[in-house]
């Protein structure tokens, strides 16, 4: 009975010491040092996620079980961690393709400083994304918010979203259970008049110049009525460009075609297998971008290097005709009217989305609309 006892107090001091070893998400002040909110053997990935945030950079931790919020065990939810980076204060939502993500793991502390310097992003945090996937988990946490901070203001822009301006401590909090995310962010180098994101729409906190505001978030993106030797870009109604065909035409195939002017070459390397994942051609003068499989032997093979998407971020910077009715600049609710229903995905909450999604075969089709809920670039992948 002694050594029962004995065991049980042991285990319940194990038990004890894990919980404190968790870090409470709602203590910290979101200008912490970056390794000291990770754990480098958890599975961490950083890079771009253009459907939870186009202007930052993102580090995403999977799986964890060392997170809580305000005492609430976190485990099994997504964490992600924002990352201030001027570089991609640009047209990012579009320019690396809506609804797209382009996330690589880091192992070690070498790897997330070559991540961070390939962005040119800070060493610290300014915000957090955390993922509420379970109807328990998202009361929980609201009871818990609510305790602290008193009932929230209702989001316009959603069903169910709630949001608290706390001036005191300089964090914004959007509670955002339509989307399975509970958002905190310190906004001591953000707007003080508006916010947004995919996931909670533009809040006016009071005065916001959204015109302003979103010239702010995109300042370093290329002015359209600057650039010059636009290309001629021509969809058909499967949605290939130029003749290119998704899934068959070949690297060999696009250096051939009229198109390529001005494009750079780039394979991205994985790095625990050493083997090229993709190639890209890229000019981001223009804003056009394709995606290529690569040959896992001979990615220089062209001829084996097949076309598997591409992306038209802004169709200001290009002269584009589409084959099946739709014109650049045209408003959501008309390109809604020209397409099949039953090929939209997720079409009962398009009142909540700047972008469409359309199914078509083995590959998505994505448009992109802008501030002005305007068709603006597109990207299929």
């Amino acid at each position: 009975m002694g050594k029962l006892l004995i065991l049980l107090a042991i285990l319940s001091f194990m038990m004890s010491c894990n919980d404190q070893e968790k870090t409470d998400l709602s203590n910290l002040n979101l200008i912490e040092p970056i390794e000291n909110v990770i754990a480098f053997n958890d599975k961490l990935l950083i890079g771009i996620e253009t459907v939870e945030y186009p202007f930052c950079l993102l580090l995403q931790v999977e799986k964890s079980e060392k997170y809580s919020y305000e005492g609430i065990d976190l485990k099994g939810q997504k964490i992600i961690f924002q990352i201030n980076t001027e570089r991609l204060k640009t047209d990012s939502i579009s320019r690396f393709g809506g609804a797209h993500i382009d996330l690589s793991p880091i192992k070690n502390e070498k790897e997330l400083k070559n991540s961070l310097r390939n962005f040119d992003a800070e060493n610290k945090i300014y915000g957090v994304r955390i993922e509420m996937k379970n109807p328990d988990l998202k009361s929980d946490i609201l009871n818990k918010i609510e305790s602290k901070y008193g009932k929230g203001i209702k989001n316009p822009n959603t069903d169910n979203g709630l949001y608290w301006n706390v001036k005191k401590e300089n964090k914004l909090i959007f509670f955002a259970p339509d989307y399975d995310r509970l958002i905190v962010l310190n906004n001591s180098n953000l707007s003080k008049s508006c916010y947004w994101d995919t996931f909670n729409g533009l809040i006016d906190f009071g005065g916001c110049d959204n015109e302003n505001y979103t010239q702010e978030l995109v300042k370093n993106a290329t002015k359209p009525k600057d650039v010059k030797d636009k290309p001629i870009l021509k969809i058909d109604k499967n949605w290939n460009a130029n003749s290119l065909i998704i899934g068959t035409s070949t690297e060999k195939d696009l250096v051939k075609s009229v198109i390529n002017k001005n494009f750079d070459r780039m394979e991205e390397i994985n790095g625990s297998t050493g083997y090229t994942d993709q190639i890209i051609y890229q000019n981001n003068y223009h804003d056009v971008y394709f995606y290529l499989s690569a040959n896992k032997i001979k990615p220089e093979n062209k001829k084996e290097n097949i076309i598997k998407g591409y992306a038209i971020n802004n169709f200001k910077k290009v002269e584009i005709s589409f084959k099946n009715g739709l014109k650049a600049g045209m408003k959501f609710q008309d390109v809604i009217k020209l397409l099949d229903k039953k090929l939209i995905i997720d079409y009962e909450n398009l009142k909540y989305a700047n972008y469409i999604e359309i199914k078509n075969g083995l590959y998505k089709v994505t448009l992109n609309f802008d501030g002005k809920m305007l068709f603006s670039g597109m990207f299929v992948k």
